[in-house]
């Protein structure tokens, strides 16, 4: 016995009659398994029985005729077993589009997978196309079917049929996959094609589909918008105007001067005469829609009107009244309903005083069929808006009534807002509307009420109309009126519209693709040798024949890719040929590089070693020297020239040069003024390295006699501590010698010469300081030993028997270095910081004593420590004369400070002063003042 467990494997262009017997039965079975799940689903899903039947009948008999099919393949009757299959779905397909609208589109596509993958796995090769064109025309067939029958309705499950669609199919397009690098060329091309034609089918329609309803819609929309905006405009310019109009009434000078009038001087009076009159003039050329003029005080109290029955009414509870006294602008209300049966709409302005105090309110009373006049006027003006299926419609922003409509005049003055909504119920008390009149003229339409609650300028929306119809609409908000215009339309006319242009949209794209998908499969046998040799050549040249050509012509893809095969093969072959070549220009490459950066290497290091030089000089007359001769040794330069700033900065002067013309120019001191002569002059202005590659053709170029062979140029900023000091000029012999690289290079040379100069000069001045401080010092000391020698007692003379003071007349000559003399007397000078304060003379016993170098350290060791003691001393004493002078001073100054009288003052002076200085007599002579000489 036959067993059919074996899975679909290893399809090629001529299955054996056994696999393609095993592969019926695996198909047949695995999709009446699938079809009998989906019966379960269904009836699932939908609950009963009747929701969808045609759907259950369907998916039960598919599942038996599958079951039955799979009974033949089983029996050695596959063939038979297949056809069954094929016609089953068929009569499905074909059958459903007669019974519901709405499906053919998945369903096509789905049965064009199915019957292309029962055709590929089960049937001989030469069955595989026509099978999958007869699929493709019956889908064809069910789609311009559904489209264009009449009568049958709509599928209730039509969402849940496209989805079990999609699942049936994303699954057998899952097993074509599976199997698809097994399939033969021509099969290959024969699916591609099929997808490049469903595909396109379903992008197409899909996208000619959202773009058309969003066309439709968004026309649709604006012209909504359009509608709502000129009816909108319309209303606005009439309440803009009657707007004027009231404001300008109201600042009649008798109304001003009327309500500037205290209260109870009013009643009676002259000015309320005139204001009659006034009123009644307005009256008297008023048009017929307007029912009277009231002037209400500040209390919201009908004071004065043309309508003498509403005299003394209140109207504080009114919205017109409140926001015209809240804002002190003009104001138009809602709909006010009269009890008579009438309603009404107020203009209302403030009334102000000259000094701009609000004094009360002016009302224009108008008949509320006037808005209704203005709508008939648009669709009289416009017979086109008045024939299509839009309308619109103006509703009071407080309580929602209608006060004006296109087309359902028996809607107005009725209010979208619940019977029991807090703002209708206020409404009822306000105008005192009784229960049955209030029931009749409430519509409510919360979806609208909802949309126009929290809009400001303008709103979209959707929201069903009075009569349960979903809407499309536009609401604009007026200006001065809390009113709200709003075009609506219904949302089946959208939808009718997008159907037709569908349904055609459709058609072409069903035509287009038929012709795409024969044109294709006729193409697919012309395609499939080219590329069977194509594959060939690949091979070959894969394996490594590069002489390989394909011989294919024609300037289509395929004829391009033969081309290109060639052009590579080409290509390798050259690429193979200059391999070396090309390797040999890379090491160049690599050593010109390394050359490069060896060269900048040895710059940098050259730097350093400058750099190291110089900085140990610390004259820069030495210094200058040595880095331009240095520079231009290891740089080879023709000429290297250092110039410094003056004083003022306005010449920069060479101060060394390497060369024999530089040396000429040093001995003639050459300078170059900053800013204005050669390339130095400017770099010592600008602070900005230049280089003059062609010294002929550079303008800044200084043609130097003395530097005649100098060819290019270049010149870099000495910069220290943020200020320019000068320039060092570097110039070859050579055009074109430097480059971008070497000005770095020797900018960093240029840098370090900058701060070398700096430190020579900080050098320079630190040590001129240093010697200015010690010779000011030794002066201040030799005048302090001076003064104390003047004291008389000069030095001391000691023997073993004793000590003598030594006076001026017994003074001895003083000397600057140890000295001998004649009598054996050794002289050491008595040195303070280098300074002579004295000498000892050192006398020995035995006048053949001959002093030795260890006596003679011994004693100037003992005289420098004598020297620094007695300068101590001096120090010391000097600090205490100071001391007790100042503290005299302070005693003497307290002494006087102890009284207030003048001549206690005076006299404690003289006193102190005789005391303290040990004078006989102290006199104090006032000094007389003589008077200035403009006084």
């Amino acid at each position: 016995m036959q067993k059919y467990s074996t899975p679909v494997t290893n399809i090629d262009s001529s299955l054996s009659d056994e696999q393609r017997a095993i592969n019926a039965f695996n198909i047949s079975i695995g999709t009446a398994i699938l079809l009998g799940l989906l019966l379960v689903i269904t009836i699932v899903v939908n609950g009963s029985f009747t929701t969808d039947p045609v759907a259950l009948i369907t998916l039960a008999a598919g599942a038996i005729v599958f079951g039955v099919s799979a009974w033949l393949s089983k029996h050695n009757r596959n063939t038979l077993g297949t056809i069954l299959n094929i016609v089953t779905l068929t009569l499905i397909v074909v059958s459903r589009v007669f019974i519901q609208k709405g499906l053919s589109i998945q369903i096509g596509i789905v049965y064009i997978v199915l019957i292309s993958s029962i055709a590929v796995y089960t049937l001989p090769s030469n069955w595989v196309g026509r099978s999958v064109i007869f699929a493709f025309i019956t889908a064809v067939f069910t789609i311009i079917a559904d489209l264009y029958t009449t009568g049958i309705p709509q599928s209730p499950s039509s969402q849940y049929v496209t989805g079990i669609s999609a699942t049936v199919g994303v699954l057998y397009m899952f097993v074509i996959a599976i199997q698809f690098p097994n399939f033969p060329l021509r099969t290959k091309l024969i699916i591609g094609f099929l997808l490049l034609t469903i595909v396109p089918l379903l992008i197409l329609g899909w996208q000619t589909y959202s773009i058309t309803t969003d066309i439709v819609e968004e026309q649709i929309k604006d012209d909504i918008l359009r509608s709502s905006l000129a009816t909108s405009t319309e209303v606005q310019d009439f309440l803009d105007s009657h707007i004027s109009i009231v404001r300008n009434q109201a600042r009649a000078s008798e109304i001003i001067e009327y309500m500037s009038m205290p209260e109870s001087q009013r009643e009676g009076s002259a000015k309320e005469a005139l204001v009659y009159d006034k009123l009644e003039t307005f009256a008297k050329t008023k048009p017929s829609y307007i029912r009277s003029y009231t002037l209400l005080d500040n209390n919201g109290v009908d004071i004065l009107d043309t309508d003498s029955s509403r005299i003394g009414t209140s109207f504080a509870e009114h919205e017109f009244f409140t926001v015209v006294i809240s804002k002190k602008t003009s104001y138009v209300s809602g709909l006010i309903t009269l009890p008579s049966g009438g309603h009404n709409v107020y203009f209302a302005s403030p009334v102000t005083s000259s000094s701009g105090e609000l004094s009360g309110v002016y009302v224009v009373t108008y008949n509320s069929n006037v808005i209704q006049t203005i709508i008939d006027a648009m669709l009289r003006a416009n017979a086109a808006a008045a024939a299509t299926t839009e309308y619109t419609y103006l509703i009071d922003g407080n309580s929602y009534f209608i006060l004006a409509h296109t087309n359902r005049v028996d809607l107005l003055y009725k209010t979208y807002l619940d019977i029991n909504d807090p703002r209708l119920v206020k409404v009822q008390e306000r105008d005192g509307i009784g229960q049955d009149r209030l029931s009749a003229l409430v519509i409510p339409q919360p979806e609208i009420v909802a949309a126009l609650s929290n809009m400001e300028a303008t709103n979209g929306f959707q929201a069903p109309s009075h009569s349960g119809e979903l809407t499309e609409s536009v609401a604009v908000r007026l200006a001065n009126a809390n009113w709200i215009v709003v075009a609506s339309q219904p949302v089946s006319t959208i939808s009718d519209i997008i159907q037709t242009q569908t349904r055609a949209n459709v058609i072409v794209g069903v035509i287009i693709t038929v012709i795409a998908a024969l044109i294709a499969l006729f193409a697919s046998n012309f395609f499939t040798n080219p590329i069977i040799q194509l594959t060939r050549v690949a091979e070959n040249i894969s394996a490594g024949d590069l002489t390989q050509k394909a011989n294919i012509g024609g300037n289509d893809e395929i004829g391009v890719l033969g081309r290109t095969f060639n052009n590579m093969t080409d290509q390798i072959q050259e690429l193979v040929g200059n391999l070396e070549q090309r390797v040999e220009q890379r090491t160049a490459q690599l050593e010109e590089t390394s050359n490069q950066n060896q060269k900048r290497a040895q710059d940098l290091q050259t730097i350093a070693e400058i750099a190291r030089y110089i900085s140990t000089e610390k004259d820069i007359e030495s210094l200058l020297p040595l880095v331009t001769r240095t520079v231009s040794e290891r740089f080879g330069f023709y000429h290297v020239g250092i110039f410094l700033l003056n004083e003022n900065k306005s010449f920069a002067i060479l101060r060394a040069a390497n060369s024999t013309g530089g040396q000429a120019m040093l001995r003639r001191q050459h300078k170059l003024e900053v800013g204005f002569t050669g390339i130095v002059g400017n770099v010592t202005s600008t602070g900005s390295p230049r280089i003059a590659l062609d010294t002929g053709a550079d303008a800044t170029y200084f043609n130097n006699p003395d530097l005649p062979g100098t060819r290019s140029e270049m010149a870099l900023p000495l910069i220290a501590r943020g200020t320019i000091i000068g320039a060092l000029d570097v110039q070859s012999t050579i055009p074109n010698a430097f480059t971008e690289a070497d000005v770095s290079i020797i900018s960093l040379l240029a840098d370090q010469v900058a701060i070398a100069i700096d430190n020579v000069r900080l050098l320079e001045d630190a040590q001129k300081a240093l010697a200015e401080s010690e010779s000011v010092f030794s002066q201040y000391l030799s005048e302090a030993w001076h003064k104390k020698s003047e004291s008389g007692v000069i030095g001391y003379y000691q023997t073993n028997a004793g000590g003598t003071v030594i006076t001026a007349n017994n003074h001895t000559n003083q000397t600057n270095t140890p000295s001998k003399n004649e009598d054996g007397t050794l002289a050491i000078p008595i040195l303070v910081r280098e300074q002579v304060i004295g000498t000892i003379n050192i006398r020995p016993s035995n006048g053949d004593k001959t002093w030795n170098t260890d006596d003679v350290s011994i004693a100037q060791a003992i005289t420098e420590r004598l020297g620094l003691a007695l300068d101590n001393a001096r120090l010391f004493e000097e600090t205490s004369t100071r001391a007790s002078r100042e503290r005299l001073v302070a005693d003497i100054t307290t002494r006087i400070r102890g009284t207030n009288d003048p001549q206690e003052m005076i006299k404690t002076a003289v006193e102190e002063l005789q005391r303290a200085l040990g004078a006989t007599r102290v006199e104090i002579v006032p000094q007389k003042n003589s008077p200035s000489p403009d006084r």
